[in-house]
């Protein structure tokens, strides 16, 4: 547990303005790094994650101190930042530069920031705290658009005590969590007729039935004027191959972790001529299920995500550069080495998969009507 000394520099860092879900308080460090509090069994995920899952995981940059400094009524936050993050970004100590469109962004980090100083305590000694350091995944992007999908049938792990567990148990009996084994936990979408973002937190996601939830799911990928099949293609073949890999990986059993899709909202006068047909028949689609078939409780995998070969996997993915759909799981603070386990524990990939099979089928749906 090294923490890199070597030209540290403190820093004034900002709560993370495109965190859209999540308990936990999200700050930027730079452009192209973010940091969360520190957890040992998310920092010990990182340390044995196996090489065919570091595509669909944030780039893990290490351990900071963060500190807050209270200034009459405001609060200012501060790490410690190692040298080697600092020489590769153009740091900027003004945060208020940026000219993108940030109207309809609330900021869901200033709420989670609250909840760590007023239920876990953070800096109530005026220490300092552990952060773990990853890499931003949109830091390139000039309109992020996000979707935090909360993944699995059951959420609770191995350390939660009763009273969380059957919290967590009722919170997935009576959400898209028990149907589909997804639920929505924040999204954030551009919005180019208005300019603005359409936001949504995790008490709507918690809302909707299964209905309700595609209906999300295909405005994730419209920007108000075209729906953008493009990166909704990618994003499926992106999906399959995470399928791929967490069907075949022996390490990790995964509680409560979460699926972070992301693309560019930007699209510039020829990607709109693009896709012009597709702005029609999104004029003339109605808000109906019709075409969805992810509803069904099997756990077989479905004919449309059964590939031959890993290298035919592999070619889906890249057949289309041009994209910047993405996808990545986060949030392994529950996350336990299989290992570890004396008794395989029915339901955890298990509900993870049917979840990814149902998210794959609806978004396919979508595509395809």
């Amino acid at each position: 547990m090294t923490f890199y000394k070597n030209e540290d520099q403190w820093v004034e860092i900002k709560p993370f303005i495109h965190q859209v879900g999540g308990h936990t308080c999200l700050f930027e460090i730079t452009q192209e790094t973010i940091c969360k509090p520190y957890q040992e069994k998310e920092f010990q995920f990182y340390q044995n994650l196996p090489e065919d899952m570091k595509e669909f995981t944030p780039h893990y940059k290490g351990l900071v101190c963060v500190k807050c400094s209270h200034d009459n009524d405001s609060t200012t936050f501060y790490a410690e930042v190692p040298g080697y993050i600092l020489r590769k970004t153009d740091y900027q100590s003004d945060f208020g530069t940026s000219d993108e469109v940030k109207s309809g962004l609330d900021n869901w980090s200033v709420s989670c920031i609250d909840r760590q100083i007023q239920r876990y305590g953070f800096w109530s000694n005026d220490g300092e705290q552990k952060f773990i350091m990853l890499g931003n995944l949109v830091s390139s992007f000039r309109m992020p658009c996000i979707l935090d999908i909360k993944m699995g049938t059951r959420q609770h792990g191995e350390d939660s005590s009763e009273e969380k567990k059957k919290l967590l148990e009722e919170r997935c009996a009576h959400s898209t969590s028990a149907t589909l084994g997804i639920r929505i936990c924040g999204m954030q979408v551009f919005q180019a007729e208005t300019n603005t973002y359409l936001k949504f937190n995790k008490y709507h996601g918690r809302a909707l039935d299964d209905d309700g939830l595609r209906q999300a799911l295909r405005q994730f990928f419209s920007n108000s004027l075209t729906l953008n099949i493009r990166e909704l293609s990618r994003m499926v073949s992106k999906l399959r191959r995470l399928h791929h890999v967490l069907s075949t990986q022996h390490t990790f059993y995964f509680f409560s972790s979460s699926l972070l899709l992301f693309y560019d909202g930007y699209m510039d006068a020829c990607q709109y001529s693009d896709q012009s047909e597709a702005k029609g028949s999104e004029q003339t689609r109605g808000q109906s299920g019709e075409g969805f078939h992810g509803s069904g409780p099997s756990h077989n995998l479905p004919e449309s995500l059964i590939v031959e070969n890993e290298d035919k996997l592999n070619q889906t993915c890249c057949d289309d550069d041009i994209g910047t759909a993405d996808v990545r799981m986060i949030d392994f603070g529950h996350t336990v080495l299989k290992s570890d386990v004396k008794e395989h524990q029915g339901g955890t990939e298990e509900g993870i998969l049917f979840g990814l099979e149902n998210l794959i089928e609806i978004l396919q749906s979508i595509a395809d009507s």
